[in-house]
Order: structure tokens, then C-alpha cells, then sequence
């Protein structure tokens, strides 16, 4: 079957497309695009900790009857890049993570696992185990 002839059937050769076109036309939509979202991702540093990593939080009770030093133990349930300073609590160019607490060696302090949902620095967790 010709191009003339499809025509004749009622069909307008403006909306006839080479393979070649639908394919130029994808790639000038969908290039800029990914482009785009790379170099989105270049632009802050990988995560210290992934999803399900098991890390600690070493601190100190105030307490006089606790330890001197304490360890709580949880799960990574959450991640956020911090680009900029709040103003309030917050540092600059840092990831936060959000930990589901499991234990502690502190007596009475998780009796049972929790969130709490405060973010926490990498700087202030340690590795336990890769999930």
C-alpha cells in the first residue's frame, strides 16, 4: 500500500510519522529529562546509612542512677537531605534519618521498640549492620 493510496481512505498525510520522527521526538522530550534529574542527584553526597541498616546512639543519662554512657539500638525507617539551615536546630548539607528505637542499655528507657520521629544526624549513629 502507498502513501497516496492510505490517503485516499480518508487519512491526512500530516498525521503520518515516520519511525524515525516518533523516535526523535521521544528522545527531545525524554533526554532533557533524565539529563536533568542526574544532575539533580549529583548535586548532595550518597547517604552514610540505607533503609533497614541497624545503627546505635551512644549518649549520656543524666540520670545518677544510669550508666555513664548509654546505647540505644534501632532500624533506618527514613532519610532526608538537609540542603540549608532552619534557623532552629537543623545544620546545613547533611543527611537526616529517622530510626525506629528497638532497645537501650539504659534501664527502663525502651521497654518496648518505638518512633519517636526527631531526625538524627549520621555524625551522632554508628553501624551495627547493613539490612
Amino acid at each position: 500500500m502507498t502513501l497516496e493510496s492510505d490517503c485516499q481512505q480518508g487519512r491526512s498525510k500530516d498525521f503520518i510519522f515516520s519511525r524515525r520522527g516518533v523516535l526523535q521526538g521521544l528522545a527531545s522530550v525524554g533526554l532533557p529529562f533524565l539529563f536533568s534529574r542526574s544532575q539533580t542527584r549529583s548535586l548532595y553526597p550518597p547517604p552514610e546509612f540505607k533503609m533497614g541498616d541497624l545503627v546505635a546512639y551512644d549518649w549520656e543519662p543524666d540520670d545518677d542512677d544510669a550508666p555513664e554512657v548509654a546505647t540505644d539500638f534501632g532500624e533506618i525507617l527514613g532519610m532526608r537531605w538537609v540542603p540549608e539551615p532552619d534557623g532552629y536546630c537543623m545544620i546545613g548539607n547533611a543527611w537526616v534519618y529517622f530510626i525506629g528505637w528497638t532497645h537501650s542499655t539504659c534501664p527502663g528507657i525502651l521497654s518496648k521498640p518505638c518512633y519517636d520521629g526527631e531526625p538524627t544526624y549520621s555524625f551522632d549513629l554508628r553501624l551495627i549492620k547493613h539490612g
